[in-house]
């Protein structure tokens, strides 16, 4: 089948893309599923255009696979996801993104398919019924904007900081995840302690510790920009004085990238596992002398990039929840879950993997915790609009070795002046964040206030 033709404005934008960047036009305009029975929907739309306008729009593209029956033309959902596309004015290389995903996802609806017993399984799903249609109008526009933001963020990078992560704080009479289903925005503005920073590097993915003393440690993610590589820095809260340690010290380094340091205990050892998808493996380390001396204690699984590995035990089966990458995707879109007898043992896979495919939902964002209600919450963080931009909490409604569900309890954005929040962890009367926010390189006030 021939391949759709691009509309006149947006043959011309491509070859901009091309010419300016050096991408490739090279992948398929639209995915053709390996079955005739198969069939992909963009956003309801069986034409690819629906996938272009949504792009264009700067949207977030839903791509679902689903088998149409020859007869009755009905059609049953295999799969789907929500994409997330790391860089929205960039049409080529979300395309090539999309279409990835797309290709992903024909394999795995094909084979949810043959383990299934019939196509009539799977949950019915209703196609739109007229095609989508891209006007000359969205691909100038699109032009237009992405050629805007061009010329602004030449000057904006010698101004400002973007992405500059900081640590906040909180104490409360009672553990704030107790109120995970509030409504929660004017919640989250308030009562925010911001712990002192560097202008040289960022500060996030905090997890707190508490020792049996009552003492509170807290472990984070410290990225200095001259490297641009994190390690893992710890400081300690003092409860009799209620100050925190003033300078951070650095607990683990390696010559690859670490973030996101998930803490939990094991027969009275205390174990991290932080983020080493840089070097393709989740690593697990042991306190050898805790807060500041940690041993590599064994490798969980090599060959895997993973994202933001949190374990959880109901009492009886450990679980582990990871983000993975899949044929060049993003790591923000998807959550696999692993279960094993042991956090030291074989982990073996979900059949239903990964059990969320949504990149407002899918990568965690700390540990999860029980609420008053006694409902298992995963908090999530919402990578929509961009990486790391507000938080999701879901309740867990099943889980076992076969099945899965969740749902969404609440939605927190960030504190007002802040551009992202994606870690939120609470430990008795403390509860720790970190926010997005633009940090000022220069102020052509500074030196006319120190004349004066």
């Amino acid at each position: 089948m021939a391949q759709p033709a691009y509309p006149p404005v947006l043959q011309w934008w491509t070859r901009i893309e091309k010419r300016l960047y050096g991408e490739a036009d090279d992948a398929p305009r639209g995915g053709a599923p390996a079955r005739a029975s198969l069939v992909v929907l963009y956003d309801g739309h069986e034409n690819i255009e629906a996938l272009w306008k949504t792009l264009l729009q700067c949207r977030t593209p839903h791509i679902q696979i689903v088998w149409k029956s020859p007869e009755s033309g009905e059609m049953r959902l295999l799969a789907e996801s929500y994409v997330a596309i790391p860089e929205k004015l960039f049409f080529l290389k979300s395309l090539r993104t999309s279409l990835q995903r797309v290709a992903v996802l024909i394999e795995r609806a094909q084979r949810r398919l043959d383990a299934a017993a019939s196509p009539h399984a799977f949950p019915l799903v209703n196609a739109r019924a007229q095609p989508a249609q891209l006007s000359g109008l969205t691909s100038a526009w699109f032009a237009l904007r992405h050629l805007g933001r061009k010329v602004l963020n030449q000057p904006l990078k010698l101004l400002v900081q973007r992405g500059h992560w900081v640590l906040a704080y909180r104490r409360t009479d009672s553990p704030v995840e107790l109120r995970a289903d509030s409504s929660a925005d004017d919640d989250v503005s308030r009562n925010w302690v911001t712990l002192p920073g560097m202008p040289t590097q960022f500060h996030a993915d905090p997890f707190l510790w508490r020792g049996k003393n009552g003492d509170y440690h807290l472990f984070f993610e410290s990225l200095p920009y001259d490297t641009n590589r994190g390690v893992i820095s710890h400081i300690a809260f003092d409860p009799a004085t209620q100050k925190w340690q003033e300078t951070p010290r650095v607990v683990l380094d390696r010559n690859y990238h670490l973030s996101y340091p998930f803490l939990f205990e094991h027969d009275g050892e205390i174990f991290m596992i932080p983020e080493t998808c840089g070097n393709r493996t989740i690593e697990m380390y042991r306190a050898a002398a805790f807060p500041t001396e940690w041993e590599l204690h064994k490798v969980v699984m090599r060959d895997v990039v993973a994202a933001d590995t949190t374990l959880h035990y109901d009492g009886k089966t450990w679980w582990m929840f990871t983000s993975i990458t899949e044929e060049g995707g993003s790591n923000w879109d998807e959550l696999s879950i692993f279960h094993s007898d042991s956090p030291f043992g074989e982990w073996t896979a979900h059949p239903m993997n990964p059990v969320v495919s949504d990149c407002r939902l899918a990568r965690m964002a700390g540990n999860l915790f029980k609420d008053a209600q006694g409902r298992l919450i995963r908090p999530a963080q919402n990578c929509e609009r961009e990486y790391g931009a507000a938080l999701t909490f879901r309740e867990i409604t099943e889980l076992t070795t076969t099945t899965y569900a969740e749902q969404t309890l609440s939605v927190r954005n960030p504190p007002r002046g802040r551009q992202g929040l994606h870690t939120w962890n609470a430990v008795g009367g403390i509860t720790v964040i970190d926010m997005k926010t633009q940090l000022r390189k220069w102020n052509p006030w500074r030196g006319a206030m120190r004349r004066a």
